[in-house]
């Protein structure tokens, strides 16, 4: 069984793993310790953990102004992608976004990510592209596409 909680700057470590593994390093799309920090020092910041037991099985960083929310990652263990992990934290973000009265969630996501996909079946619509956003050891440059589900 999936609990997700409310996380702090104390349980970055625990995430750290997580971070290096679920994202594809030819992208530079995972954080530092220390952006994710910094993202947490900010008022307007929430973290949230999921576990499986003890372990730590997936995250997600969202932060918000005003009335609108913005997904800015989210991140689960390889062994337990495709498990509804991921599922169960966006649920999440978009229930506490709703319960403190936003009107949208937005994110960001590359094109080309198995992850454009995940986000559209859950009714999040694309709604703009950053043209050659992303940079990949190879040259290649795809597009980062702006995505939003209404509240």
């Amino acid at each position: 069984m999936i609990i997700v909680n409310e996380g702090e700057a104390a349980h970055i470590a625990s995430i750290m793993p997580i971070m290096e593994n679920a994202f594809d390093p030819a992208f530079g799309e995972a954080w530092t310790s220390a952006q994710c920090l910094s993202a947490l020092a900010m008022p307007d910041c929430r973290l949230l953990i999921a576990r499986d037991e003890q372990m730590v099985c997936g995250f997600s960083i969202s932060r918000w102004v005003l009335d609108t929310e913005e997904l800015l990652m989210i991140g689960v263990a390889k062994e337990r992608q495709r498990q509804k992990v991921g599922t169960i934290l966006l649920q999440q973000t978009i229930k506490l976004a709703s319960d403190e009265n936003r009107t949208h969630l937005f994110l960001e996501c590359r094109d080309g990510n198995r992850a454009v996909e995940f986000y559209s079946n859950i009714g999040f619509k694309p709604i703009g592209r950053r043209k050659n956003y992303y940079k990949s050891p190879d040259g290649v440059r795809p597009d980062a596409i702006t995505m939003a589900y209404a509240l």
